[in-house]
């Protein structure tokens, strides 16, 4: 299982770092810059081919890549046409911005394909279990929206979260008509039955000897009618014994587990989880709604991230929200244990996560290369080319210095979860 994890991961990371790399690479052939090596990972060379003016590689340290310019430094740079110093300050900063814009296309284009292949979920139960609307109740069913049949609760939302919406709902023997305002399907919450759908190996839930179909009906003594009970109950039962009655093929076991912590917001906070998943129904969107909802979770991602990133700045997020390889392989392996679509839409994650990090105006990320080109083209002077280098030489320094750190993070979460 560990093994099949590292190769996992350092398959994606490598894709990742690859789509990255070629993206500089393939802007630098554009504007004719001589490429010297195209590697993925650092370090010393594992196995390298060279064809034409470029040598390819594999190097020991699978953190990240580089593209090798020629003329790409101030110790190296001659005024040769051919060198990357030498080309206008937009070709620079397009060949920089090339390779966190692939990452982010290739984001894309896995969220893209995650949503054709396995489709999006609609839950068709039209029972509510919860409601914080006043007019509508538990047990209430909805028979139609805006005078058409209730198609499930994708469909209900998007339309709630742009206008109100006029509901025909069945209470008892009653058919009652509501208008429901704008957002607030979101203080509904649909009936979905504890059934498990999978069980995710290595967890508590799969340890105890719960598996796929069984119904959960009891936790602690009480009684389990809608699935939204079960994370309610164990989210503060971290590493606290609990006891699951469930049914099987109409016959009645018991189970005792703990749950496991795991860190769910930006400022560290730990919830109970025991590895079961829930049924969803599943819809397959049409190429157009499968790219707005790519694009709608691009932006989303890249929007969590800059707030993670600022939170850090501002003390509102906790450092232990930081993953570096260790974690990202963790999560990779969790997620492949979920099922590919999962999967998927992780390496998307992880793929728009770098890109927008890279974007960063900090010294040795592109972010900062791009700045310097700007302020260039601004102030109409180069920067003195010994101060940028220096400049960029302390920023990967202290990079290096972050990931070790980040790095005794990860091992610390997995010694002590």
């Amino acid at each position: 299982m560990v093994i099949t994890t590292i190769i996992l991961t350092l398959i994606i990371i490598g894709i990742l770092i690859f789509v990255h790399e070629l993206g500089h690479f393939l802007f630098a052939k554009l504007f004719k810059v001589r490429v010297e090596t195209f590697s993925i990972g650092f370090g010393p060379v594992i196995a390298s081919f060279k064809k034409g003016e470029t040598t390819y590689a594999i190097s020991l340290f699978p953190l990240g890549g580089y593209v090798k310019m020629a003329g790409d430094e101030p110790n190296n740079y001659s005024g040769l046409p051919y060198e990357f110093l030498s080309k206008p300050n937009y070709q620079k900063i397009l060949i920089v911005l090339a390779g966190p814009l692939f990452n982010i296309i290739f984001g894309i284009l896995v969220f893209y394909l995650a949503y054709q292949l396995f489709g999006i979920t609609n839950i068709k139960s039209n029972e509510i279990f919860k409601s914080e609307v006043e007019e509508i109740k538990k047990g209430d069913k909805i028979l139609e929206v805006n005078n058409k049949p209730f198609k499930g609760w994708y469909f209900l939302t998007s339309e709630n979260s742009k206008k109100d919406i006029n509901l025909k709902i069945l209470r008892n023997d009653s058919v009652l008509n509501i208008i429901l305002k704008k957002g607030q399907v979101n203080k509904l919450t649909p009936k979905v039955e504890p059934i498990i759908d999978d069980v995710i190996k290595n967890y508590p839930a799969y340890q105890a000897g719960l598996r796929k179909g069984d119904k959960i009906i009891e936790i602690d003594g009480i009684k389990i009618e809608d699935w939204s009970q079960i994370s309610s109950i164990i989210v503060d039962k971290i590493n606290k014994e609990i006891t699951i009655k469930y049914e099987r093929n109409g016959k009645i076991y018991e189970t005792k587990l703990k749950p496991r912590g795991e860190i769910v917001d930006q400022k560290g906070r730990k919830e109970g989880k025991i590895g079961i998943l829930k049924s969803f129904d599943k819809i397959i969107p049409d190429p157009i709604l499968s790219i707005n909802l790519a694009l709608e979770k691009t932006i989303q991602s890249s929007l969590l991230i800059l707030k993670v990133l600022v939170g850090l700045f501002t003390g509102e997020t906790s450092l232990q929200v930081l993953g570096g390889p260790i974690m990202i392989g963790k999560t990779i392996g969790e997620s492949s244990q979920m099922g590919i679509q999962v999967l998927l839409l992780i390496t998307g994650l992880i793929s728009i996560n770098l890109a927008v990090v890279n974007l960063l105006p900090i010294p040795a990320l592109d972010g900062s290369h791009i700045l310097i080109f700007l302020t260039e083209s601004i102030i109409r002077r180069k920067i003195n080319p010994k101060f940028y280098f220096a400049i960029q030489m302390t920023g990967f320094i202290l990079l290096m210095i972050l990931m070790f750190i980040i790095i005794i993070f990860d091992i610390y979460r997995i010694l002590m979860p």
